[in-house]
């Protein structure tokens, strides 16, 4: 393929026949090949060149974006194109697909020595296809990685024993997962090639030197089953299927057994155009030669669990020679070759770390048809994303966290001590903040000092400095442990802080403790500090008793009897919705609670730090709703407050203090800044709009957390 129109036709060969492709498509095919040409004549950047990959895909007939983004994907056009350029010349679907590309083709973290981890090996697997934004970005690495095995034969030795096994670990059980069954066949043979160079000549000798024989057997069993069929007017089309080395292999090692005794050496497939024909044609085979009972398997009335069809028998026959014969339908066939019907979790022997990856994946194999519309492929990646994230640590480990795990949940997920210890974070060589949210393929070192503990503030759900109930235990056990006069004086002053910021000195401390069923301000200020109540908690407390007068309701409705009318809480603008407590946190009037929207059982009332809101995936938490025990603050939902904020000057402050009032959705009604030019303090007060469920406590930390503020504090109208 040295010529524009050489290309095209490989790639592209029904471009002029095919109504399919619009003008733009034919102008966007062109510039692509003139692409891929032009980076044949460039020095060589790479082993593997984009227009052999495409090849590969075209006879898998991907779609033509795939096709497209994979010609000019080559590595010797990085350093030439950007992104930003192809984005302009072929538009945002296709320089995604090429930018996902190049991530995975710059891929280097499979480690030798560690290829007997399964557990580090499914990790990595997982990992990939976590940080694969697109599933073509996937299909694509692994025809670039079938190419590149094409090429192995020329490389030094150390390199191709590194390729090679990191097929069989890692690539060859991708692209059966994802049911590619081209691909993997050639990915397995051509691994197994350099990983076990005996046993691949062993068995390939073996294969020739009866290869003309068995050829001969083949095509007299062929014409024999075309005549039946023929002879009962059952339209077929049959072939002899070639068995692949690695699969022989495989099967001579599970079974024990030298390669002669082998059913399906010889083997043919039969292909008709509907079910009932498969058993017309299974009963004419039946009837024609016996069959070896034990190796009978009806796939079609009994599906693999991965949705797999297609019958199989093995016969005696000519000679009394053993042939496998599979029969099944032309949809069924498509289906299993090129990516519905994947075969992992037979092959695999259904071994899974990610239970949710899975049924993603299955889904990803209903969808997984030929096709050339960008959204059916944004939905299959959407399907492929798992609630864990795959990140690393310096030496190439992997570790699976829950969707928006920080630095912090990493270090207390390698260790306790790691975790307390813990003061900083590099993520991939930068330094972020240990409230950092991970994504997968990250790479995280943990920055410690010698005698370091926990800080409270860890704690504080507002700051997002930890994620896993786990890591928060532990922080809680640490702060346990500790002296109870010295948790005692933390919770003391913990709480003097919170009273200040929300102008709530007028509550008195017993109705606070009443509120937490506390006996004595020690018992109180003890969990305090020990975090068995956290900030978040405290706050919202205080907020509840510190309400302005337009929100003002009781906590508790009584009867003339003095008896607590039953707990009920409320939709936030929608008090009509039925709602009712959740059963596995006890709400109770009072406490901060979220709603979580059930399927036919109206809004479920739960605490906002229990345990299965805390674990909700990120897909779920999109059925949390707002509410409240106040019915009036239901029906009235917002209120004026004045926010106070102290600050060292700079520029770009007011700026930053506006953004993150825009985040959280606060209404600035009005606003008096006043500047000491002597030692460059700001004083702000701002008037605001405040949603009635906001945690002001929530407000104050993360204006706080603003570079230069010193202080803020809020006050209701």
């Amino acid at each position: 393929m040295n010529t524009l129109a050489e290309i095209i036709q490989a790639i592209f060969p029904d471009l002029d026949e095919n109504t399919r492709y619009t003008e733009q498509d034919r102008v966007h095919i062109h510039k692509a090949c003139e692409l891929a040409l032009e980076a044949l004549s460039l020095p060589e950047q790479t082993v593997v060149r984009s227009i052999d990959v495409a090849k590969i895909l075209s006879d898998l007939r991907t779609d033509k974006a795939t096709l497209i983004a994979t010609l000019i994907s080559d590595g010797n056009l990085q350093n030439i194109y950007s992104l930003d350029l192809y984005k302009e010349i072929f538009g945002e679907n296709i320089s995604t697909l090429v930018e996902g590309i190049r991530k995975l083709n710059r891929f280097q973290e499979f480690q030798v020595e560690r290829s007997t981890d399964e557990v580090q090996n499914e990790r990595l697997r997982q990992m990939l296809l976590a940080m694969t934004v697109d599933v073509r970005i996937m299909i694509v690495k692994l025809a670039y990685r079938v190419a590149r095995l094409r090429h192995l034969k020329y490389e030094d030795e150390s390199i191709r024993r590194q390729i090679a096994l990191e097929t069989e670990f890692i690539f060859s059980p991708l692209a059966n997962r994802l049911g590619i069954a081209q691909l993997k066949w050639e990915l397995e043979d051509l691994s197994f090639r350099f990983t076990h160079p005996d046993e691949y000549k062993q068995i390939a000798q073996g294969l020739k030197t009866k290869r003309v024989a068995r050829e001969d057997y083949i095509k007299r069993v062929i014409e024999i089953l075309q005549s039946l069929m023929k002879k009962h007017n059952i339209d077929a089309k049959i072939t002899g299927r070639p068995k692949h080395i690695f699969s022989i292999w495989k099967k001579m090692k599970r079974k024990n057994i030298p390669i002669e005794e082998l059913y399906d050496l010889r083997a043919v497939r039969i292909y008709v155009d509907s079910i009932q024909t498969c058993y017309e044609a299974l009963g004419l085979i039946h009837s024609h030669w016996n069959y070896v009972q034990q190796e009978f398997d009806d796939y079609i009335a009994t599906p693999k669990e991965n949705g797999y069809q297609s019958i199989h028998t093995v016969v005696i026959g000519p000679e009394n020679n053993t042939v496998e014969i599979q029969i099944r339908t032309d949809e069924m066939h498509h289906h299993a070759e090129f990516g519905v019907a994947a075969h992992w979790l037979y092959k695999e022997g259904g071994k899974s770390f990610d239970h949710n990856l899975e049924r993603s994946i299955a889904n990803v194999r209903q969808m997984l048809e030929t096709s050339d519309d960008p959204d059916i492929f944004r939905e299959i990646s959407t399907e492929l994303q798992s609630q864990h994230i795959y990140v690393m640590t310096p030496n190439s480990e992997i570790i699976t966290l829950r969707q928006g795990a920080t630095p912090l949940d990493f270090a207390y997920n390698i260790h306790t001590e790691l975790g307390h210890r813990c003061r900083g974070a590099k993520i991939n060589g930068r330094i972020q903040p240990l409230s950092y949210t991970l994504r997968t393929g990250d790479r995280v070192e943990v920055l410690t000092i010698k005698n370091g503990q926990p800080s409270r503030n860890w704690l504080n759900p507002n700051l997002g400095y930890i994620t896993s109930s786990s890591a928060r235990n532990k922080v809680k056990s640490w702060f346990n442990k500790q002296n109870r006069a010295e948790n005692i004086k933390s919770g003391e002053a913990l709480f003097h802080r919170e009273v200040r910021r929300l102008h709530a000195e007028a509550i008195p401390l017993d109705k606070l403790m009443q509120r937490f069923h506390m006996e004595s301000a020690d018992a109180f200020f003890e969990d305090l500090g020990k975090g068995r109540i956290n900030e978040r908690q405290l706050t919202t407390a205080l907020q509840a008793l510190n309400k302005p007068a337009s929100t003002q309701a009781r906590a508790f409705t009584y009867t003339p009897e003095t008896t607590p009318v039953e707990d009920y809480a409320f939709v936030i603008g929608a008090t009509n919705l039925k709602t009712h407590l959740a059963p596995c946190c006890h709400p109770h009037n009072g406490e901060d609670i979220i709603g979580y929207v059930t399927r036919g059982r109206g809004v479920t009332i739960h605490k906002s730090d229990c345990a299965n809101i805390l674990h909700l995936s990120h897909e779920e938490q999109r059925r949390l709703i707002e509410v409240t025990w106040d019915k009036t603050i239901a029906e009235n939902p917002s209120y004026t407050a004045e926010l106070n904020i102290l600050a060292f000057d700079r520029r770009g402050l007011l700026r930053d203090i506006m953004t993150l009032l825009t985040l959280m959705d606060i209404n600035l009604v009005a606003s008096n800044t006043n500047t000491d030019k002597d030692d460059r303090t700001v004083n702000m007060k701002l008037t605001l709009e405040l949603n009635a469920t906001m945690s002001l406590g929530d407000l104050l930390d993360k204006i706080e957390m603003i570079q230069n503020v010193e202080s803020a504090s809020i006050r209701t109208i």
